[in-house]
């Protein structure tokens, strides 16, 4: 356990308090699965939480955060660690494990022991591998606790119990209700789950995925399921998938929605850097695919290339997903063209690009110009010659230039 729940072990135990808090939810689902220091501590305790939170961030060093006042749950950060304390929901840890979402995530310790509360058979569920709701009214207090479901089977690899698939399924329109960032935080984590394509396809059926995606098309699954399963096959993997890292949530959403327009993730809180990288997989998909179609080279692809940088790749894989999801044949012929594409610019482009041989520095001082739109239009045209490696070093950079400056 970290250090900080072991000095909040001692904190109640020095106000006669270990009888009244409990760890609970998550935590004991993680410890179970054997996981020694999960990255959540969430206690519940009978009282006044918040206030106790604030003594206890107090006295051990801590920085308190209110995170629910209605709720009484609060937060104590210190490090890398953080500790959840809530109000218990109810009068007894029974009353309150029966109001959550799952079996799995119904159990508790109480804080002085290890003799482990678990009124729904969480447990052997968790065994089991097993999605188990407590009841159907905690998801209609919570509509979200319905995305939290399929979240779970999408996380943790788990089957969905048969009256709890009834259940979801029944209960799906209510996910009208929950806020678009509680939406999207659920479906980030679904989407970039090692099972997400099995979950959305059971939240298509259930029809839950169309009450998050307004407008969502059933063949975009197709794509996704493409795009989800090979990273490991495409050409330079190794070398390049870190360019997938940064965009990976906002990279499969645009696979759900491509086509369906704005109204497709209306329900959906993106950055204003998720919104340019949308805007560029759109822009950039019909112009690689073009290239593919006439067959052309590396070299044709030196504008993209300097555009996008080692993004290419995630654009390629992109182009690819609907491709194959078309036609096997096509992509499967995009994958082979995709390779000396992607060889070319990791071996002849690459290297050079950020390397500019001449700068506006020396526009100035060889040639007298001063900056507008002539200035950077030199610049970009000596710096594609560059990148073509038609221009080897400064000098013939700044003949170019010259060249340039003189037509």
């Amino acid at each position: 356990m970290n250090g900080l729940l072991t000095d909040f072990r001692r904190f109640a135990r020095e106000r006669a308090m270990n009888g009244s808090c409990f760890i609970v939810g998550g935590t004991v689902r993680d410890i179970l699965m054997g996981i020694n220091k999960p990255a959540d501590i969430d206690i519940a305790m009978k009282g006044r939480a918040v206030r106790a939170t604030q003594s206890f961030a107090r006295m051990y060093g801590g920085s308190f955060i209110l995170l629910d006042e209605h709720f009484g749950t609060a937060r104590v950060v210190r490090g890398k660690e953080h500790l959840d304390i809530s109000k218990m929901r109810g009068k007894t840890i029974g009353e309150d494990l029966s109001k959550r979402d799952m079996t799995i995530n119904a159990m508790a310790f109480p804080l002085s022991s290890r003799r482990l509360i678990d009124p729904f058979g969480g447990s052997d569920d968790l065994m089991k591998g097993l999605v188990r709701i407590v009841s159907e009214e905690n998801l209609v207090q919570d509509p979200l606790r319905i995305l939290r479901c399929y979240r779970f089977s999408a996380t943790h690899g788990f089957r969905i119990e048969k009256g709890s698939a009834a259940a979801l399924k029944k209960l799906a329109p209510l996910l009208d209700k929950p806020a678009s960032e509680r939406i999207t935080e659920e479906l980030k984590k679904i989407l970039t789950a090692r099972s997400a394509g099995r979950v959305l396809d059971r939240m298509l059926k259930d029809g839950a995925l169309r009450m998050i995606l307004p407008g969502f098309r059933s063949g975009n699954l197709n794509v996704f399921k493409v795009l989800e399963g090979q990273w490991a096959r495409f050409p330079f993997g190794r070398k390049l998938v870190h360019a997938e890292q940064d965009v990976r949530f906002p990279l499969r959403l645009a696979a759900l929605a491509s086509g369906a327009g704005e109204r497709a993730i209306e329900r959906i809180v993106l950055s204003n850097k998720e919104r340019k990288f949308l805007e560029r997989l759109s822009f950039y998909r019909p112009r690689i695919r073009n290239f593919f179609a006439k067959g052309a080279s590396g070299i044709s692809f030196i504008k993209i290339f300097r555009e996008l940088g080692d993004e290419i790749y995630v654009h390629m894989v992109f182009c690819h997903a609907f491709l194959k999801a078309e036609d096997e044949k096509t992509g499967d012929e995009f994958l082979d063209y995709s390779r000396p594409v992607l060889a070319y610019y990791l071996e002849k482009v690459r290297p050079r690009m950020g390397k500019r041989p001449i700068t506006g520095e020396d526009l100035k001082k060889e040639f007298s110009l001063k900056p507008s739109p002539l200035f950077k239009q030199v610049l970009d045209a000596v710096e594609l010659k560059w990148l073509k490696r038609e221009i080897k070093n400064r000098k013939q950079a700044l003949e170019e230039a010259r060249k340039l400056i003189m037509s």
